[in-house]
């Protein structure tokens, strides 16, 4: 198969397997779920199914999502983030971002600005029990997290 032919059809295939990973018997998420772990990202790929190494790229730490009851934190960008959030039905809806305002290198501000841009969109969750993956999903692609702890 030619790159080419490849390059079409892999976009094609993780949309079809976010398609089928809707329709799977994958748990709820729940509150307790969210709140029980720190979780770090461990992929991203952006809506057209490539890796987005703007969240993913470089030698820091990745991205870790921290969650209490009704306040949610954000790590490893350029600042520190938080916000309120509401989890209902498997939606995950994240209110105004609040931040520090420090300036950093290109590579970290690169990074805020794509992971600030996915979460002020309603993400689709799902939770896998068995490997302890957190799956965020919406039109900008999808973000897979595991426990920090793990």
């Amino acid at each position: 198969m030619s790159k080419s032919t490849l390059g079409r059809l892999l976009p094609a295939s993780v949309a079809m397997m976010v398609v089928l990973a809707g329709c799977s018997s994958t748990p709820t998420a729940s509150l307790a779920t969210l709140t029980q772990h720190q979780w770090s990202l461990i992929d991203a790929t952006d809506a057209d199914g490539h890796v987005d190494t703007t969240l993913s790229g470089g030698d820091r730490p990745p991205i870790q999502l921290s969650f209490q009851k009704d306040r949610m934190g954000v790590a490893n960008a350029c600042n520190h983030m938080g916000g309120d959030y509401e989890l209902k039905n498997d939606r995950l809806k994240i209110g105004n971002l609040m931040q520090t305002m420090m300036a950093c290198e290109s590579e970290l501000m690169a990074r805020e600005s794509a992971i600030k841009a996915r979460l002020q969109q309603p993400l689709s969750v799902q939770f896998d029990p068995r490997d302890a993956r957190l799956t965020l999903i919406n039109d900008t692609g999808v973000m897979i997290f595991e426990p920090v702890d793990q």
